[in-house]
């Protein structure tokens, strides 16, 4: 889908800026481990760290080593960015992806993912309606947010 026929724009790319104005929670970038890899492409050349030395965000590292098909081992870095007092969600989207490494995925956990990230109720609700567009738990949990917001 192109950014046009989103009727939001996406955080991507613009993570910092957003964390900044404190219209994001937390980023979250990933990267496979490979020699010649600089932190900085993973991060969107968005230069997180002097506001992590001012204080003003947090970082944290992770690293999680996943079993290809073939067997081969990969260690993934995840660089986690929180505004000050947002860190438990760390903790909870290191928790979605265990269960995306382990027992797969679902709806639920877009929505949460989504969240913990900062989307609003109803640009999760586009998003999963775009994406699981025959499953009941997207219909009735995005037709609960469209009457909540009616009665707002």
């Amino acid at each position: 889908m192109n950014d046009k026929e989103r009727p939001y724009v996406l955080h991507t790319n613009r993570e910092l800026e957003m964390m900044l104005a404190r219209a994001k929670p937390m980023a979250v970038f990933a990267h496979e481990k490979v020699d010649g890899f600089e932190k900085s492409d993973a991060l969107a050349n968005q230069d997180f760290a002097p506001h992590v030395a001012a204080g003003t965000l947090s970082e944290h590292v992770r690293t999680r080593t996943i079993s290809l098909p073939s067997g081969t081992a990969v260690d993934i870095d995840y660089w986690f960015y929180t505004l000050k007092g947002e860190e438990w969600r760390v903790e909870a989207y290191w928790l979605l992806i265990d269960f995306l490494h382990h027992r797969g995925w679902c709806p639920q956990f877009e929505w949460l993912q989504g969240k913990l990230l900062g989307y609003t109720d109803q640009e999760n609700s586009h998003h999963l309606l775009r994406t699981y567009p025959a499953d009941l738990w997207v219909a009735e949990i995005c037709k609960s947010q469209d009457a909540g917001s009616a009665e707002a």
